[in-house]
């Protein structure tokens, strides 16, 4: 049976978000087998996360700060995915909430910096960063 993505992408952002928070569904013609969401909270008007499901990867963006998260799921099973895909929403909604952290890493051979967000998601540390990220499920 094959899994319907995008409409299980549709069901966790719905259990993850309110009716406070802006969804948009965005479409790309170039990746036309990602199916993507952009967040926002008009109460936080410049944090937006972008979420993204393909059926082997669910991935999250945060366009302002340039960082990202990613967790592979290659299984054949709706509810794997879906508790794949739900601690990414999760961060995405502590982020536009306010919460977390950010600091500025030094770059390893570059000069200057990068951000990199921190969270707590039930009492383990996640980070997201431009080519670096850790989130618990």
């Amino acid at each position: 049976m094959t899994i319907d993505i995008k409409a299980m992408l549709h069901r966790i952002v719905a259990e993850v978000f309110d009716e406070t928070f802006m969804i948009e569904q965005t479409t790309s013609s170039k990746n036309p087998w990602m199916h993507t969401v952009r967040v926002a909270n008009p109460a936080i008007p410049e944090r937006t996360a972008i979420i993204c499901a393909t059926y082997e990867w669910m991935e999250v963006f945060i366009p302002e700060l340039k960082v990202t998260g990613t967790i592979f799921e290659y299984d054949d099973v709706e509810e794997d995915k879906g508790n794949a895909l739900r601690p990414l929403c999760i961060a995405m909604r502590m982020y536009l909430d306010g919460e977390g952290r950010i600091e500025q890493k030094r770059r390893l051979f570059r000069r200057g910096t990068v951000p990199v967000l921190y969270l707590d998601i039930d009492g383990m540390e996640c980070y997201l960063g431009r080519n670096c990220w850790s989130i618990p499920y």
